[in-house]
């Protein structure tokens, strides 16, 4: 069936101005649903009442399409478990409006919006709103709908359960495959508003902690110096997988890790078992890509340095310092000691500025808390985020 025009205008605008909605919104099925009393999404697919639709503004359009994305990006067709539908639906709600309110987008009147669950999961609302006691009796029977409260109580789409191709449950396996399908389209959402430099920091963040929940931080710290380390393309060593083809393409390879630096947070809220914890895995690393290390210690200034060249080898790290925090003054150090430097590895609990400006630098920020509890005013505004648990 043909969509709406209002909704094709909506469509087309979301891709001109919003590419990280975008390219989350074009890999779902789009379809009219006169039984659905606004809009709806189960993960893969958007329903919508074009009586609904055609009531809107285009904007307007544009937010409830964010909105369904939005679900789906946050994982909430498939994290409601025994919970209350239309009660994990409002939490839901709660959870992105404000990051969309942050993008830009107009939110519709009534939609729930509160400050105060800026940075809290869908779960964590949850257990903050208030419920009926008939609304824990019927909690995930699939009859608490009877007075349309579970099919959308914010009034701009909601959201169900993910099911499989035959409207099933879905299983472990088919649930962690759906976790990992969306994981690397919200990836490729963030790399396409990247490209075209609209990918808001509140999203940024999104992309984050969607990484996060499937990477240990050891694996990022690993797949972090890697790709500082192969930095090049060579044909004396071809590409192995198109040989067999009889194609012969360059591989990509490593002529050696450019100076490493990292830096350790010495404000106190480091402890010695975070440190020997690092310092394993960094030595581990380090006996696969051999490189030069600066270690900087720093509080509220550098509190000391150490060099350690490939033959010197343990790093070992000696915390000096514990007293305030900046996070600033090692950036400024690097720039001036080891301008060539490949990378920065930053050991620290963020509770501290970083520089407003991108040092041009790959950075790697290892946090001792979750990205949940890093203050937003501390986010760093470059750089990756491995959470050391």
């Amino acid at each position: 069936m043909e969509k709406s025009s209002k909704l094709a205008k909506a469509i087309a605008r979301t891709v001109l101005d919003h590419p990280f909605f975008a390219t989350l919104l074009l890999r779902m099925r789009i379809y009219e649903d006169a039984n659905t009393k606004t809009a709806c999404t189960n993960g893969r697919e958007i329903r919508y009442n074009p009586q609904f639709v055609d009531s809107l503004h285009v904007d307007q359009v544009v937010f409830v399409l964010a909105h369904l994305v939005m679900h789906v990006a946050h994982f909430h067709p498939l994290r409601r478990g025994g919970r209350n539908l239309g009660k994990f639906n409002k939490a839901g709600d709660y959870a992105i409006n404000g990051i969309l309110k942050d993008a830009g987008l107009s939110m519709l009147p009534g939609a729930l919006y509160k400050k105060e669950f800026a940075n809290l999961a869908a779960e964590q609302i949850y257990e903050r709103l208030p419920g009926s006691a008939r609304e824990e009796e019927h909690a995930g029977t699939g009859r608490e709908d009877e007075e349309g409260y579970r099919d959308d109580p914010g009034g701009c789409g909601g959201f169900e359960d993910a099911g499989n191709e035959y409207g099933k449950p879905l299983s472990r396996a088919e649930r962690e495959r759906e976790e990992a399908e969306i994981t690397i389209a919200i990836q490729q959402a963030a790399q396409a508003a990247k490209a075209q430099g609209k990918l808001p920091a509140s999203l940024e963040r999104l992309v984050n902690e969607s990484v996060h929940a499937i990477l240990d931080w050891r694996e990022m710290l690993r797949s972090f110096i890697d790709r500082t380390g192969r930095n090049d393309y060579s044909w004396k060593q071809p590409n192995r997988r198109h040989i067999a083809k009889g194609i012969y393409l360059p591989s990509f390879c490593s002529n050696g890790l450019k100076p490493l630096v990292v830096a350790v947070d010495t404000s106190g809220s480091i402890g010695q078992s975070e440190l020997n914890q690092f310092q394993a895995e960094l030595n581990d690393i380090l006996q696969s890509y051999p490189s030069t290390v600066s270690v900087v210690y720093c509080d509220s200034d550098i509190t000391g340095t150490q060099i350690f060249t490939p033959d010197q080898y343990p790093v070992e790290l000696n915390a000096t310092g514990f007293g305030g925090t900046d996070l600033c003054p090692p950036f400024e150090w690097v720039s001036k000691n080891v301008p060539d430097a490949g990378c920065i590895i930053y050991l620290t609990d963020l509770r501290g500025n970083s520089p407003d400006i991108d040092p041009g630098i790959p950075t790697l920020w290892v946090s001792t808390i979750g990205d949940r509890d890093i203050p937003s005013h501390y986010y760093p505004k470059f750089g990756q985020i491995a959470t050391l648990e």
